[in-house]
């Protein structure tokens, strides 16, 4: 049987003494009379632990701030603590922490008290967003043809999306500011905060709109020893879009899904679907849009042909299908060109 150098009881020891003469003027945990909290005057997140975290409501922060201040001695861990928080006003919280932990398995349960005094400030992301910090512009531009208002809203609605998802991840990340083209093909110049972010971002839009990416970079500062470039990525959008009508070595083609390098066309004539790179399309011809589509009503429909009703003149009209071709509801979408009337593929 055991027994305490000490006091003499018999039983477990720690040290070679018993519980209560290990436990005699020992504390396993320690926090600062005062702990500060920062928070920023313009996001309204707080500086926690080298770390800027939304919360609820100063209590919550404060009592994070307070646990997240607790230390321990060494081989001792924590296994459970809780806290109240009162506010003794506006800017300081008194906080009361019941902190149990394992020392070499001896539990033991202690309290803390500290007052957690909240300052104003302003976190470096918002000091950046302030001073319009930058690190690329995303340019985007077309080629031959002006950008239709609703094509640079929903681009920049993908933009958005796409900083608020990389903002997740790192909060560092955000939008400048977006400057819109007045005049000429119009477009817009968003300027984003990270190169790399930037840089994903040009080449998912690239892919979604087959648009070609140029980028040129110019050396901004160093940063913790390492160069940090500014650099302009320009997203060029090709002469078509999704949908558009256009003729190319003198065939009519719809213009389908797009990638940065090629587009899948249909053939208007013979419903065939080929890919082509978008070098090879340089000299296309858009003829026509989306919007130009017009609404006719099915007669009839049989495997190979269908029977409409003219929408201007009201006559009927009998079109060859292209393969694997049904009308939906009872109406068909054409396209007229010079005249001649083609169906829409699906």
């Amino acid at each position: 049987m055991s027994f305490c150098v000490k006091c003499g009881a018999e039983g477990p020891t720690y040290e070679r003494v018993c519980r209560s003469c290990f436990l005699e003027n020992k504390r396993f945990t320690r926090l600062p009379d005062h702990v500060d909290l920062v928070r920023c005057h313009h996001c309204g997140e707080y500086g926690i632990d080298g770390r800027w975290v939304a919360h609820l409501d100063h209590e919550h922060a404060a009592e994070d701030a307070a646990m997240r201040a607790v230390e321990v001695l060494k081989d001792t861990s924590i296994e459970e603590m809780s806290a109240s928080v009162v506010a003794a006003d506006s800017a300081n919280f008194k906080v009361h922490i019941d902190v149990t932990v394992d020392h070499k398995r001896l539990v033991v349960e202690e309290e803390l008290d500290t007052i957690v005094r909240l300052k104003s400030s302003v976190c470096d992301r918002c000091s950046k967003i302030k001073g319009s910090y930058f690190e690329a512009i995303l340019q985007i531009r077309s080629r031959d043809r002006k950008l239709l208002e609703k094509e640079i809203d929903e681009i920049l609605d993908r933009v958005d999306k796409l900083v608020r998802e990389a903002a997740t991840e790192n909060r560092e990340v955000f939008v400048s500011k977006v400057d819109r083209m007045v005049g000429g093909s119009g477009g817009a110049d968003v300027y984003i905060s990270s190169n790399s972010v930037g840089k994903i971002i040009s080449r998912e839009i690239a892919d979604q709109y087959g648009a070609e990416i140029k980028d040129t970079a110019k050396l901004l500062t160093q940063k913790e020893g390492r160069d940090v470039y500014r650099v302009t990525y320009l997203v060029r959008l090709p002469s078509y879009r999704f949908g558009d009508m256009l003729v190319f070595r003198k065939r009519m083609y719809l213009v389908g899904p797009m990638r940065t390098n090629n587009v899948k066309l249909t053939d208007m004539k013979s419903g065939e679907s080929v890919t082509y790179s978008h070098n090879d399309l340089v000299d296309a011809k858009v003829i026509g849009h989306r919007e130009d589509y017009l609404d006719a009503v099915v007669l009839t429909e049989s495997d190979r042909e269908v029977q409409i009703m003219h929408p201007k003149n009201f006559r009927p009209l009998e079109l060859r299908k292209p393969p694997r071709f049904w009308s939906k509801d009872g109406s068909v979408k054409i396209f007229i060109h010079e005249d001649e009337v083609y169906l829409v593929p699906k």
